[in-house]
């Protein structure tokens, strides 16, 4: 038995204990789920009493941004003030989890296909949102979450726990830089709003006609509402949702809130890049890990949305995405081979692809696109930028200090050059059947036209 196996049997009679003392009864099933925090599925028989109970632990070191602990004051809370979530049964301390009922309903993870009914359970879903906003906030402070008590400590809340990760890197990444230096010249100063927010929305789970619960609600906080709302553009380009522009009117209507639309834009920005800014590290620092190629789908996709949502703001045209040249790289039998083999092995369901197998296409991809991306940021970065003696040994370290010293001029050119980049650099990912891989920011001007200015070149 390995180490870890020996701490996870460990666990497994630990959360056994705590059930038999605080639940009672008999554990009938007991099963350790898929998941990349621990987790269990228990059924409890008391009397004539069946409980299906959720056991959700925390993440593994390395993987974690927020306490558990947060996250079940928080879903307590909610379902005192009758906000639908799983009904809270206690929080076991060691090993650290929240003990749950388990809900049998569908847990919303998109809606590709555009199900009408689905779409409406999302509006109804911004409808509760609208009521989260609208809580008390003195219960959630007791709790222990905090609320900032000026603008400037409101909007730049998430953005500094964000760039704790990213400066514990110590390495250039221009891309980040840039956004970031963006987002400190676009800080929302005239606003000064502290309601509970979920963080990361929209997840709950449905019967096929209602929402039936709010769940994952680990980043909830206290903070600008705005910013729940520009969580819901960051999940739909993983979890699509039909109409996003139709669930912010939903509410609109329900909140009696109008959207501040450059407010919502330095949100969106925040919330997109704080995912690369959070997560990079954990390349580093876990391993082997556990889902590589689905992590860096999130970096990617959500840097490429960072950038469209500043356009979308200030107006900037982007440029169309170009195909990457493709080699025969040496030895391509072998990668084909490799990742043909990787596909054999046995996947469990919540993984979107056998972590192996995706692993192995990006390194095939990486192999035939020989340089021709790096090539090509050259390219750009002397085309777009000026940058007339980049150097490929050197290019990312170049940027930095172009980036660092750049003024707001440089911003269009700048949203382009990186732009073009994560696009190419997305094409690698090409095999993963992850949404975020191709979908960008959805637009909103079919129901809010004037919400943004009109694209220009330049």
């Amino acid at each position: 038995m390995t180490a870890e196996e020996a701490a996870a049997t460990q666990d497994e009679a630990k959360v056994r204990a705590w059930l038999a003392k605080n639940i009672g009864g008999t554990i009938t099933a007991f099963e350790r789920l898929p998941r990349w925090r621990p987790s269990w599925q228990v059924t409890v028989e008391r009397g004539a009493e069946v409980l299906e109970l959720h056991v959700r632990g925390d993440r593994a070191s390395g993987l974690g941004i927020c306490p558990l602990r947060r996250e079940y004051d928080v879903l307590a809370l909610f379902e005192q003030n009758g906000i639908p979530v799983p009904h809270i049964y206690g929080w076991c301390s060691d090993p650290e989890a929240i003990v749950m009922a388990h809900m049998a309903d569908t847990p919303f993870l998109g809606d590709i296909d555009g199900n009408p009914a689905v779409q409406r359970m999302v509006e109804d879903y911004a409808g509760y949102l609208a009521n989260v906003h609208a809580l008390d906030i003195e219960p959630f402070l007791a709790a222990g979450l905090t609320a900032a008590e000026t603008p400037e400590a409101v909007a730049l809340d998430y953005l500094r726990l964000a760039e704790s990760h990213y400066e514990a890197e110590d390495q250039p990444d221009a891309l980040l830089r840039f956004v970031t230096g963006w987002l400190h010249r676009h800080l929302p100063l005239h606003r000064n709003s502290n309601a509970v927010l979920i963080g990361d929305a929209p997840q709950f789970f449905h019967n096929g006609e209602r929402v039936t619960a709010f769940y994952d609600l680990e980043l909830a906080k206290l903070g600008d509402p705005i910013a729940d709302l520009a969580s819901i553009r960051v999940r739909d380009i993983n979890e699509p949702i039909s109409d996003v522009a139709a669930m912010f009117a939903r509410y609109v209507k329900d909140s009696g809130n109008e959207i501040d639309w450059p407010v919502l834009t330095y949100y969106t920005v925040l919330l997109f890049i704080a995912v690369p800014m959070m997560t990079k590290a954990t390349f580093r620092k876990v391993s082997p890990h556990p889902a590589y190629v689905e992590y860096l789908s999130w970096g990617m996709g959500t840097s490429r949305a960072a950038l469209e949502a500043i356009a979308e703001g200030e107006g900037y045209a982007l440029d169309p995405a170009e195909p990457v040249r493709s080699i025969v790289p040496r030895d391509a039998n072998a990668w084909r081979d490799l990742a043909v083999q990787c596909g054999t092995l046995p996947t469990e369901g919540f993984f979107r692809q056998h972590p192996a197998q995706s692993l192995a296409f990006y390194l095939q991809r990486i192999a035939e696109s020989g340089d021709a991306i790096a090539q090509a940021e050259l390219d750009d970065a002397r085309d777009i930028l000026g940058i007339a003696e980049a150097d490929a040994a050197t290019l990312e370290a170049q940027l930095d200090a172009f980036v660092e010293l750049a003024s707001p001029d440089h911003d269009h050119a700048l949203v382009r050059y990186f732009h073009r980049r994560q696009m190419r650099r997305l094409q690698l990912l090409r095999d993963y059947p992850g949404p975020i891989v191709t979908r960008g920011l959805s637009p909103l001007d079919h129901v809010f036209p004037n919400a943004y200015p009109r694209r220009v070149a330049g």
